[in-house]
């Protein structure tokens, strides 16, 4: 997610180092920095708080909005409106029986519409924590299926395309810790445990494939938009390269790289959006029918699920769990995508600029002196 690519980038081994040179004291006398300690403090402080702001930010767009969108069902009300008294008198005149109310059936906005619905939403009926519900269970997934990762990269031996295999394998092994935290997310509150939020055996078999598919979604986009890449000769591409490029060849390179970007974002709906939501509509269809969900949410899928009471097997299938999420739901979750997209962009560049102007005031004019430096290539 948007979060994780800031923290990898931010604690890069390169990022690590510039920071080093700049607060490190060197043992040259006229490239001595001194820094106090309270602005190290300051500065360790205020970078731990933005990492943490965003990433509960980023959990709380991306991960629970996000899969509350997947699920909801949008519902219609009925309204009673008694009848008017030009519709007695015309009843009357016209010798008909009594009228009755009218019957109106409006179709209500659904709650995921809005991102600041959906967290009064959640805080209404969940308590001011909502926003971030299930964030211990999605820990424990990610280090379960880092774990299994790490284990079946180690044991199968290397192929072409080995990353791929080994996520579908590691998200099918962790399919019910994942399905549990889409309960958590999904469900009312209540006082389960953990360990009885898991589903069965049974139901592992039904979120093994669909768990396998969204876990290796990502990388095959990713494998698709290299072969792009190479296809169109951007894989020769360096900084020499560049500056030797005349105006058409570099209009050339601009319109290949403006395609490539299309291509990941087309791969990017077209098959990770697709599996993500397959995967929790299918574990929202296990959610024990003894549980209320938190949005409203249609267990039929449209009349093609028949409940276990009925004498169904209460699950829905993978194709139905994708079309049974229609195109207006489909519209609505891409835009809550993009709104996410653009509200944690704004907060990494007001993060930054504050983390920025910190340190400018914890070093002084020694910062001026040591940019220079660094940018002739002395440091």
């Amino acid at each position: 997610m948007f979060a994780d690519l800031v923290r990898r980038g931010i604690s890069h081994p390169h990022a690590v180092a510039f920071v080093k040179r700049a607060v490190i004291t060197s043992d040259e006398p006229d490239s001595k920095v001194d820094v106090p300690a309270w602005g190290i403090v300051l500065l360790y402080v205020s970078f731990m708080v933005a990492v943490v702001g965003i990433s509960l930010v980023s959990y709380m767009l991306h991960e629970v909005i996000t899969t509350l969108c997947m699920v909801e069902s949008p519902i219609a009300a009925i309204t009673v409106s008694p009848s008017s008294a030009d519709d007695k008198d015309a009843a009357e005149k016209e010798g008909l029986l009594e009228t009755g109310p009218t019957i109106t059936l409006v179709n209500q906005k659904p709650i995921t519409a809005s991102i600041r619905g959906t967290i009064k939403h959640l805080v209404a009926h969940a308590g001011r924590w909502a926003r971030f519900r299930g964030l211990r269970i999605h820990f424990a997934h990610s280090i379960l299926f880092s774990l299994a990762s790490t284990f079946l990269s180690a044991a199968l031996p290397r192929f072409p395309g080995q990353v791929i295999f080994v996520a579908a394998l590691s998200g099918a092994a962790v399919a019910n810790v994942h399905a549990a935290w889409t309960h958590k997310v999904v469900s009312m509150p209540n006082e389960k445990k953990f360990w009885q939020r898991l589903p069965s055996k049974a139901d592992w078999k039904v979120l093994a494939l669909p768990a396998a598919i969204e876990s290796a979604m990502p990388y095959v986009s990713i494998y698709l938009t290299c072969g792009a890449a190479m296809l169109m000769g951007l894989h020769h591409v360096n900084g020499e390269n560049v500056r030797e490029l005349n105006g058409a060849q570099s209009a050339s390179l601009i319109i290949r790289s403006i395609l490539l970007v299309v291509f990941a974002i087309t791969c990017t709906l077209f098959l990770c959006l697709p599996s993500i939501v397959t995967l929790v509509r299918i574990e929202a269809s296990i959610l024990p029918e003894d549980q209320d969900t938190i949005v409203p949410f249609d267990r039929t899928f449209g009349g093609k699920v028949v409940s276990q009471l009925m004498g169904g097997s209460g699950k829905v299938g993978f194709l139905d769990a994708w079309r049974s999420f229609n195109w207006e739901a489909r519209r609505r979750l891409i835009k809550l995508f993009v709104k996410s997209f653009l509200i944690l962009t704004g907060m990494v560049f007001v993060i930054a600029h504050v983390l920025i102007a910190e340190v400018f005031v914890v070093m002084g004019p020694a910062m001026g002196h040591f940019l220079r430096k660094a940018q002739a290539g002395e440091i």
